[in-house]
């Protein structure tokens, strides 16, 4: 798991830097292997499985995607204090947005698709 976290993190310069906490994991991930995940900070778990659940994560990696499930598992079943958690007590991957670029014409086109929408249900 460590060496794919790493790899996902070594394709975009700066990822450490901007994705912190999931660094921290891949370092702890090196030193102390999955007792890592056990020894994350509850207030802390909800802000690195939403890192990851955030990249592009390729279907055929299932050390990434393991660790994925382990996280929101724990997330789930592991809360111990609930005035603890900020904003990671409903974090759901399977709901997670993904944001994409696109071109400003696939954006005119959406936009005026979601207008008629709104026109045509507001008679």
């Amino acid at each position: 798991m460590a060496q794919a976290l790493g790899r996902l993190l070594d394709q975009a310069r700066g990822a450490r830097e901007v994705l912190p906490h999931l660094a921290a994991l891949e370092r702890s991930l090196h030193s102390k292997g999955m007792a890592a995940i056990d020894l994350v900070p509850p207030h802390w778990l909800g802000r690195i499985a939403s890192q990851l659940a955030s990249l592009p994560l390729s279907d055929d990696d299932l050390p990434l995607h393991d660790l994925l499930s382990r996280l929101s598992l724990k997330l789930r079943g592991g809360l111990a204090d609930e005035d603890s958690w900020d904003n990671g007590l409903n974090f759901d991957p399977e709901r997670t947005i993904v944001v994409r670029e696109i071109s400003h014409t696939a954006f005119d086109q959406a936009q005026a698709e979601q207008a008629i929408t709104v026109v045509s249900a507001n008679p």
